[in-house]
Order: C-alpha cells, then structure tokens, then sequence
C-alpha cells in the first residue's frame, strides 16, 4: 500500500478541532494519522507534524470501556504545542 502525500500543519491542526468539537471521532482521527505514523516509509519531513499524528495514532486509547487515555485536555495541550511550534 501506498502511502499518502505527508498532511501539512493546517491538515492536522483541522482534525485535532475535529476531535474537540466531536466533527470526527477519536477512531477515526487515529485511523487518519495511523496511515502516516505505521507506515514503513511515512514522508513525513516536518517534526511538527509527526509529533502530532503519532499523538493523534493514539487519541482512541482507553483506559476503561468508558474513559479514554488523552483528555481534551491533552488535545488542547498538543494544539498549544503546534501554534507554538509555528512562532519559531
């Protein structure tokens, strides 16, 4: 299988609100990025943007059938963490 083209920071900034505002489910978002994060060869050159698809491969994980792993607030935090990463 091929891999997709690499998302670009916007991309992946969008899907992280997705989560937030319930547009895209947590699986789905972690489908999304897994297709980049479990490739053998991802393209991913920007380490922003990997950072935040391997934090999206694992926004689904659950710590119990009802509560997931990362809050929303972790979300918010690896938002904060990309527009940060854009003020360098």
């Amino acid at each position: 299988m091929t891999t997709p083209p690499s998302p670009s920071r916007p991309e992946v900034h969008r899907v992280l609100l997705d989560v937030l505002a319930s547009r895209v489910s947590r699986e789905q978002a972690a489908n999304w990025a897994s297709a980049w994060v479990n490739a053998p060869e991802p393209g991913v050159d920007d380490p922003v943007v990997w950072e935040a698809l391997t934090d999206l491969a694992g926004v689904d994980l659950r710590v119990s059938p009802v509560d997931y792993l990362h809050t929303e607030s972790d979300i918010h935090a690896w938002l904060d963490r990309m527009e940060g990463a854009g003020q360098e």
